[in-house]
């Protein structure tokens, strides 16, 4: 077996026992072989550990820097930590054989309710990591189920995490992978045949149309996701409705009656939620959360005495954690001071909102927004000292947004 620069350790290690250099293989290798052969590795011309160690030199006891190597090989002679990834799995194959209990299902649905809570102030980035790592397991586990039942619930589980995964995407505004994700994640939900989990995906869908600056395509997924979701008061509905005024809102005045219109909409489905759904998470809904969304409704209409009034409510409500709706609010609130022909407090105000947060909480979609605020100054007034340094902090060149 030719070896290129890209093998991973446990390919080099399968080309050393074809090559005849290693004598005797790890134990998940034996555990392979010894199923796929019904032989034994002695049987298949590999030498038994015994006689492996009656040719080996035992060596005077080590010392403290031998002894550190010694442990390392017995580390590295373990086997990688794929090798031992391999033989976790096979031991929950074991235990539970090829039906899934409904614990193991239990504890899933769990797992996607956590990461639903901090997607409220854990940063997209990390999240986004524990999000794809546990989708893998979860892949794995799913294409061993059996029972219809357990196929159905953690199929929904699944289209709840591809659709977490879609709204770190949004958040990072990675659009390409967001639409991708999108699609798997809308996919999943209606094979797991559940109207509300595909009205929550496609309400996550449509906020990805909404940052990406398709409007239209926003408003038409959000009103999807409200008829799949039909007369049930859900957190998918509610979501969807207030993003359909923030779209409508964003479109001009033209369509001011039909962004307040959906805004009362909105308020009569958070009035009717069960309260179990009334909760900081991506799987729930709250006031501050509407608060949030009518303030920037309310923005993007230029109607900044009620915009402020929302937002003044919003920051009230907002839990200290939750960095990305504060900052998100504290920017539309100095986009309604930059429509006011109040520059300098405006961009004031956007600074003390990013100051405060490290380079990851800052990329994606706040950045995106703070640089909607320096494309809202006015000409005459880019040249200010404050908007020059709030240039340089967002990493762009001073005055270099035109528009």
């Amino acid at each position: 077996m030719e070896l290129g620069e890209n093998i991973s350790p446990s390919e080099r290690y399968v080309a050393r026992l074809e090559d005849g250099e290693t004598r005797y293989p790890h134990p998940p290798y034996r555990r392979v072989l010894t199923e796929l052969c019904q032989r034994s590795v002695t049987d298949l011309g590999f030498s038994s550990p015994r006689s492996t160690q009656e040719t080996t030199t035992v060596s005077p006891g080590p010392t403290s820097d031998s002894s550190r190597e010694h442990q390392y090989a017995v580390a590295s002679s373990a086997g990688s930590l794929r090798d031992i990834e391999t033989l976790r799995r096979s031991i929950d194959e074991r235990v539970s054989d090829t039906a899934i209990g409904s614990s193991a299902i239990d504890d899933w649905e769990l797992s996607v309710i956590r990461h639903g809570r901090a997607t409220r102030y854990q940063e997209p980035g990390i999240l986004l990591a524990d999000l794809t790592s546990d989708l893998a397991e979860l892949n794995h586990i799913l294409s061993r189920s059996r029972s219809a039942s357990s196929v159905r619930r953690l199929t929904r589980v699944t289209a709840q995490m591809a659709g977490l995964v879609c709204l770190m995407l949004v958040k990072l505004d990675e659009r390409a992978s967001f639409r991708r994700w999108a699609r798997t994640a809308r996919i999943t939900a209606e094979e797991a045949g559940d109207p509300l989990t595909v009205s929550w995906v496609r309400a996550q869908e449509a906020y990805g149309y909404y940052y990406s600056g398709e409007m239209l395509e926003a408003i038409d997924v959000a009103r999807h996701a409200q008829l799949v979701a039909g007369s049930v008061p859900c957190v998918g509905a509610v979501l969807a409705v207030a993003l359909e005024a923030r779209a409508l809102a964003s479109l001009g005045s033209g369509r001011s009656s039909e962004a307040e219109q959906a805004l009362r909409y909105a308020e009569e489905i958070l009035s009717n939620l069960d309260s179990s759904e009334i909760i900081p998470s991506a799987f729930g809904y709250s006031e501050a959360q509407l608060r949030f969304h009518e303030g920037n409704t309310y923005t993007h209409l230029r109607d900044t005495d009620a915009a402020w009034k929302a937002q003044q409510r919003a920051l009230e409500l907002i839990p200290g954690n939750d960095y990305m709706d504060r900052t998100l609010t504290n920017l539309d609130r100095a986009v309604c001071l930059a429509h006011d022909r109040d520059s300098r407090h405006a961009i004031a105000h956007a600074a003390v909102a990013l100051t405060g947060l490290s380079e990851q909480q800052r990329e994606g979609i706040i950045t995106s927004r703070a640089r909607e605020l320096l494309r809202a100054v006015p000409a005459p007034h880019r040249a200010l000292p404050a908007v020059r340094e709030f240039s340089d902090l967002l990493a762009l060149p001073a005055g270099g947004e035109d528009g």
